[in-house]
């Protein structure tokens, strides 16, 4: 039955890298969410998986077009623009798949400062707001030219948090109280101010009483679903690791038949295709923390 399964893995595995050769350099979006991005995170996992390296020159082509569709003017949103783009960028460096000299985002962070300091902006959440652009700045911090503006930009956006609490929506809550938790868990030595964010992340829980499932921008997909898990484990401890498991377990029922819908992480192949590398390999689950 092990065997049966894994080899289903293998066949919608394929499935998926072939319609993302076809498709992926026609998807219009650069994104990570949804574009040209996540596809490129797959593809740099599948290159691993397989050992083939011409997937590799297939995603550096992608990386290359991707590059090109970008301006000064670019939209600087998580979901389809340069904050995710930058976020990718980081994974990518950090996982070694890119071995780069020069800071690849540093065209962004003009852009990046300027819709946190002076655009008008959507709202709190990940995906259209300040917590995805804060996302964004995160990364910056272990750069040391930019690293001025991360923390300014990160602080305006814990700011902006506190004074607003009351105003914040049930949509935004669970992007907000888990961007305060990363930022006063993982930053505090780079600066002291950070620290009290985590006084902030526990008024905020007290105050909107906020609940595990409280992820609304990870939909109802397959992938939304065990991503779902995985942030309820990360930031919650609501789930066991077993949770995981058990769903990349599910994964050979899921049906291939009903095509995805699109092409990026979320809700399209780029993202199918990581659950199943991660059903394959259950240890590589990091690409998670980036819906």
């Amino acid at each position: 039955m092990i065997k049966n399964n894994c080899n289903r893995i293998k066949q919608d595995l394929q499935q998926n890298a072939d319609m993302l050769l076809l498709n992926g350099t026609l998807t219009e979006c650069p994104g990570l969410v949804h574009g040209k991005m996540g596809i490129t995170i797959f593809f740099f996992h599948y290159a691993q998986y397989s050992g083939d390296e011409l997937f590799v020159e297939y995603t550096m082509d992608l990386i290359s077009e991707m590059m090109n569709q970008l301006h000064v003017n670019s939209p600087a949103e998580y979901e389809k623009g340069l904050a995710g783009i930058g976020v990718g960028f980081d994974y990518l460096i950090r996982n070694n798949f890119l071995n780069v000299e020069d800071d690849i985002c540093e065209d962004f962070d003009g852009r990046m400062y300027r819709a946190v300091m002076y655009d008008p902006w959507q709202d709190f959440s990940q995906y259209a707001g300040l917590t995805g652009y804060g996302r964004y700045w995160m990364t910056r911090l272990r750069y040391q030219a930019p690293s001025v503006q991360a923390r300014e930009c990160l602080l305006r956006i814990a700011a902006l948090i506190e004074e607003r609490l009351l105003d914040i929506s049930e949509y935004e809550q669970s992007d907000v109280y888990c961007f305060l938790h990363d930022l006063s868990t993982n930053y505090t030595n780079l600066h002291e101010k950070f620290g009290s964010c985590k006084e902030l992340m526990q008024q905020c829980r007290r105050q909107w009483d906020v609940q595990p499932l409280d992820f609304p921008r990870l939909g109802g997909s397959a992938v939304g679903n065990i991503t779902r898990t995985y942030q309820r484990i990360r930031y919650f401890n609501d789930a066991l690791q077993d949770d995981i498991d058990i769903a990349l377990k599910q994964i050979p029922a899921l049906d291939m038949e009903k095509a995805p819908t699109g092409t990026g992480l979320l809700n399209g192949y780029a993202g199918e295709g990581l659950l199943r590398l991660t059903a394959l390999n259950p240890t590589n689950t990091s690409w998670m923390l980036l819906l």
